[in-house]
């Protein structure tokens, strides 16, 4: 079952050049009647389960496509919300022809990465497997269920958050209102104590010191009445004394 070569026409003698055209003519296309019509390529899908760190998209291609087609590359980032991913932790590789996926997947697997020997993922091993039968649809089918199923968790708790923000201030509210009414309660129930002012007799000594105020109270009346009484002299006297003046 190898491969026909293409066919080749000899060159023929000047006599017998109109034989030789038809022999050739019929041999050729027997010949392409026989060869067998070319496969369509049937694309092929490999699994990374590891990713060596600071391997990228544009690493991986450049790394397998020596080895044939490539198609589309996609690989899982560690966080699936971060703006730019610089780790990633699982991807899918396809090739354009199965077999050579086939044949790839299985010469790798668990062999050293290499490549340059500074980098970082230059000792790490290759974990790469042969997905039988898988479609990159299938690939976009999974990928938008795990986003779905990502959205979902999401509101998920999201609304379970808001629940519980809503019953912690229901319950502070719920504490505040019954703390206000406990204490008009306790207002309303407990009357107003009188007060009730109780006299003891005085001392000898509060007496004493009592009666020392009294009359030091009345020498200081009786001695400013003294004074009062000077100065309406004085000015009674100055007045007549002018008025004599001006007589």
């Amino acid at each position: 079952n190898s491969p026909e070569g293409p066919a080749t026409c000899e060159i023929a003698a000047p006599g017998d050049q109109n034989k030789d055209e038809t022999a050739s003519l019929a041999t050729t296309n027997v010949s392409t009647s026989k060869r067998p019509k070319p496969k369509k390529k049937i694309p092929g899908v490999v699994y990374l389960s590891y990713i060596p760190p600071k391997m990228n998209v544009k690493t991986v291609r450049s790394m397998l496509s020596k080895f044939g087609e490539l198609g589309r590359i996609f690989l899982q980032p560690e966080k699936p919300n971060a703006k730019k991913a610089r780790s990633f932790t699982e991807g899918w590789v396809e090739f354009a022809d199965k077999k050579v996926a086939k044949c790839v997947a299985n010469a790798l697997n668990g062999t050293q990465v290499g490549g340059k020997r500074r980098a970082d993922y230059y000792y790490s091993l290759w974990s790469i497997k042969y997905l039988h039968r898988f479609r990159w649809t299938h690939l976009n089918e999974r990928l938008a269920y795990e986003k779905a199923v990502r959205e979902q968790r999401l509101r998920t708790e999201i609304a379970q958050a808001k629940r519980e923000s809503n019953f912690y201030i229901a319950s502070v509210e719920k504490s505040k209102r019954m703390r206000r009414e406990a204490k008009g309660k306790s207002d309303q129930a407990e009357p107003e104590e009188a007060s009730i002012d109780i006299r003891q007799r005085p001392t000898d000594q509060q007496i004493v010191a009592k009666r020392a105020r009294k009359g030091n109270d009345a020498e200081r009346t009786g001695n400013s009445g003294a004074d009062l009484s000077l100065l309406k002299n004085i000015f009674v006297s100055s007045a007549s004394f002018e008025d004599d003046a001006k007589n």
